[in-house]
């Protein structure tokens, strides 16, 4: 929720939402945030979480990892393929089988109205979270203010879609919109 904190945001619907009120019918463990060096040890990272997750009898077709970008998103699918972890990506274009195993791969977009037991946001480093890839940089401090709630409304959605847990990890420079937002003391490596 303090991503939120004093701004409307898009509800990804249509409409507004400014969480005036909000009170969670659920509670859960507060997120982990780790923040790595490079993305080599970001995936040593992943990769121990979900044979963690096993060996405490869950299953990986139960985790979703998340990223802002279908392109980043590729790169994680490519580090834990090759090793050998199956993966399952979640396509806009078809519904999820939730018969199929693999860990669930999937952009912030495609998660909306999805759940899963854990999600792992990954990749939320400077300049991907929020985007500033798209060569769409505007002056107009209106557009900007538009375009940085979108971006919160985006991770918060990613967020709100694990039922039990969310572990949130980037490598090298951390997005500002985890910078002072994070205790410190809790699970920031």
């Amino acid at each position: 929720m303090n991503l939120l904190h004093g701004i409307k945001f898009d509800d990804l619907d249509g409409g507004l939402d400014s969480q005036k009120g909000y009170r969670s019918l659920l509670s859960g463990i507060v997120p982990v945030v780790k923040r790595f060096s490079t993305f080599q040890e970001e995936i040593d990272c992943i990769l121990h979480y979900l044979d963690q997750v096993e060996g405490e009898g869950g299953s990986v077709s139960e985790i979703c990892l998340v990223a802002r970008t279908h392109d980043l998103l590729k790169q994680y699918e490519g580090a834990l393929k090759a090793r050998g972890r199956d993966i399952y990506f979640i396509r806009r274009s078809e519904p999820e089988d939730r018969r199929l195993s693999g860990v669930r791969l999937a952009t912030m977009h495609r998660v909306k109205g999805l759940e899963f037991d854990r999600v792992i946001i990954a990749g939320v480093n400077d300049k991907m979270v929020p985007w500033e890839g798209h060569g769409d940089v505007s002056g107009d401090p209106v557009v900007k203010k538009e375009n940085e709630d979108h971006e919160r409304s985006l991770l918060y959605v990613a967020a709100t879609r694990a039922k039990k847990e969310v572990v949130v990890t980037s490598f090298g420079k951390m997005s500002r919109f985890l910078v002072g937002e994070v205790n410190l003391g809790n699970g920031v490596k």
